[in-house]
Parts: C-alpha cells; structure tokens; sequence
C-alpha cells in the first residue's frame, strides 16, 4: 500500500511540474493576474504586507513608504552593461506616493510585463519614477528592481502629503 501511495504521488508530481514547464510554484500568487496602471502598483497587485522578520535595521522610511534594497546582483553576461538589485517597497494603509531615481545611470522597474528571467535589461527597461497606492485597510509590499549602470547608493525621491522627500538606499553588501 506504501509503495502504491509513494508511486501515485511522483506520478502526479511529475505530472504537475511537465505541465508547469518543469517548475512548481512555492507560493500562491493571486497578484499575477491583476493589471495595474502603467507606471503604478495598486493595492490588488501588492506580493505581502510587509518586510520579512528580521530586515529592520536595512529599511529607510519616508512617511507612508518604506524601501528595502537587497543585494547587487552580478552581470547576467560579460558584455551586459546594466545590472540591478531588487527593492522592495511598502505603503501604509491608504498612502499614495511616487518614487523617483535622482542618480544618472538608474532606472525603476515595476512593471511585471518587463520581468526577464535573464535577468538582461536596459535602462529603457525601467522607469524614472513609478506610484505606489496602498490598500484602504492594510499594508501593502511590492517587490521590483532598480536598474543600474554602476551606482550601487541611488538617490530617490518620496513624494507624499503634496512635497518631496529625499532619502538614499544602497545594495546590501553580499559578504
């Protein structure tokens, strides 16, 4: 009876992972069929509602926006000349912002159409500034990338309550 429950689900697990490319998905993503507006991430397409436990000392805050860079990662060719970093960005309840980059040589990339598993991009590729509009009752947390040329500290701008907000956020430093 083992071996028939045993052979019954590797049957059915290889069944799911040919029919999904090879790959099975870790974790449930109900965001993955919204659309959003271009140059805007609204509540509905937002991944969690926070920060993963243990990352509050890398955080800047601004207001109703919260940023998390992560780290640099490496030239996806010899030849490529921009590279990037994730950021993570979270709205509070009800908060409305946008982001813009302020260092020459950067780019945002929000929008999920643009995702390459390559990870191969070009500055035209992301955006200067992008909007975040959180959800009514929650908090919201959406993870892009910004786009580089070669700064691994990139200046941006949180606007907010009708004025500008300058804050800095770095790669972390892979050890």
């Amino acid at each position: 009876m083992r071996r028939t429950t045993l052979a019954t689900a590797a049957l059915l697990l290889s069944g799911c992972t040919a029919a999904t490319g090879g790959t099975l998905p870790t974790t449930p993503a109900p965001s993955a069929a919204v659309r959003e507006p271009p140059g805007q991430r609204i509540c509905a397409g937002a991944n969690q509602e926070d920060f993963d436990p243990g990352l509050g000392s890398r955080i800047v805050t601004s207001g109703p926006a919260a940023l998390l860079a992560f780290g640099l990662a490496e030239r996806p060719t010899p030849t490529a000349t921009v590279r990037s970093f994730k950021l993570a960005v979270r709205a509070e309840p009800g908060a409305d912002f946008t982001v813009t980059t302020g260092t020459p040589g950067t780019a945002l990339l929000f929008d999920r159409a643009k995702y390459r598993r390559d990870n191969t991009y070009t500055l035209a590729d992301g955006a200067p500034d992008y909007r975040f509009t959180g959800c009514p009752d929650r908090r919201a947390l959406w993870v892009g990338s910004l786009l580089t040329t070669g700064p691994a500290t990139v200046s941006l701008t949180i606007r907010y309550g009708g004025a500008d907000h300058d804050i800095t956020v770095t790669a972390y430093r892979r050890r």
